[in-house]
């Protein structure tokens, strides 16, 4: 087949990222109504978001003490495929509907997400550097594919879990994974990823250390996983055991956080900075979760993922243009996605153990929501009020 011209690819990949992240968030919107609902306990809600990200922690740690894994594109695929092919076998048993069974999901869909962010933020660095598009550009494109992904998975999780069982909407999920990874294998070109494939498998170079303005970076943006974290499970406790609403209005809720997002993306013109993103998401989470009126909830919702973008897209930005090389822009994918799950994951966890009845109970979810908004806006002080320092890194 014929290489693909720059506009094809450009298309392909972002295309990719946009159904990825749709089926991926479908997933999680499930995995969280249905735990909550199912076992009514909102620490499992919480534990079972952190089982996936602190295995995918854990194998980092180990192997990267030896090398570092990086995979190509169609690896990824394969990947994915073997995920949603699990998840798919075990809907058709009862363990679905057990803790043991929401902790498997969790582990497959943890460890599919980590290899799947750090292989496509890795590739989006390499556009950049293979001169197929700018830094700022690509930045936009990245979060405007994440943020249709999203969108559209949360709409259409919330309408799904709503309307079918536990196993029915894993099912109807991993069927559609599995049936597009398929069409994506057979229909793809080969084309030449000699940039990526160069590093692909195990590599016997010594790991590089990012220089201490980068770590700050990613320290941010991991508190925005944090937020996240934060809302996808407190914000179903708000939803469905205070204010005793559906699963439809907590995908509407997300969807249009990713339309928020999805506007901070497409409309550069617009520009907040990082004080007023900040200050505008503390009054959209407050509105979120102290108002219970179906309107000022959406409007807020769309507020808080355009704010919470605005911020992202910044920091993305600055770090694809710390990479000096293919190499750098693994590593620094590698970190910031690591990171970026570990906390996102580990926020659910921390979080909910607080809203348990011995601690602050069910209405501390309003509560823990606002602080988690404050803890984003003590990290972003932070890196402002940092130095920066020159993006170069180093071997050990």
């Amino acid at each position: 087949m014929k290489p693909m011209n720059t506009k094809s690819t450009l298309t392909a990949f972002y295309s990719i990222v946009t159904l990825f992240t749709g089926l991926d968030m479908a997933i999680v919107i499930a995995m969280v109504w249905f735990g909550l609902e199912t076992t009514g306990s909102t620490f499992l809600v919480g534990a079972t978001l952190c089982v996936a990200t602190v295995v995918p922690y854990l194998c980092e740690q180990y192997i990267g003490k030896f090398f570092t894994i990086e995979l190509s594109l169609k690896r990824l695929l394969y990947i994915r495929l073997a995920a949603f092919a699990a998840v798919l076998g075990l809907s058709f048993t009862q363990a679905a509907l057990l803790p043991i069974g929401f902790l498997a999901i969790a582990f497959v869909v943890g460890v599919t997400d980590y290899f799947t962010i750090s292989t496509l933020e890795s590739k989006n660095t390499k556009l950049v550097l293979a001169g197929l598009t700018d830094s700022d550009t690509c930045a936009r494109l990245m979060q405007t594919s994440i943020q249709i992904g999203a969108f559209g998975g949360a709409l259409l999780g919330g309408l799904i879990v709503d309307v079918f069982s536990v196993n029915q909407t894993l099912q109807i999920i991993s069927l559609a994974a599995i049936l597009s990874l398929a069409a994506i294998l057979l229909v793809a070109d080969n084309p030449n990823e000699h940039t990526a494939e160069q590093a692909t498998g195990p590599s016997t170079a010594r790991p590089l250390d990012l220089p201490r303005n980068l770590y700050i970076l990613i320290i941010v943006l991991s508190m925005i996983g944090f937020h996240i974290g934060a809302f996808n499970s407190l914000v179903p406790i708000v939803f469905q055991k205070l204010n005793e609403w559906n699963a439809t209005l907590f995908g509407v809720a997300s969807g249009l956080a990713g339309l928020g997002a999805f506007s901070a993306a497409v409309l550069p013109r617009i520009k907040l900075n990082s004080y007023g993103a900040i200050s505008l998401v503390i009054l959209a989470d407050v509105a979120i979760v102290y108002f219970q009126n179906l309107y000022v909830m959406m409007a807020a919702a769309f507020l808080l993922g355009f704010c919470i973008n605005s911020l992202r897209i910044q920091l993305r930005k600055t770090l694809i243009e710390s990479a000096p090389n293919a190499r750098v822009a693994d590593v620094i994918a590698a970190k910031s996605s690591l990171y970026y799950l570990l906390v996102s994951g580990s926020a659910p966890m921390i979080l909910t153990f607080f809203t348990t009845s011995g601690f602050l109970g069910l209405e501390g979810a309003r509560l823990l929501m606002i602080v988690s908004a404050g803890l984003l806006a003590t990290a972003v002080l932070a890196w402002k009020l940092t130095p920066a320092a020159a993006p170069t890194a180093t071997t050990e």
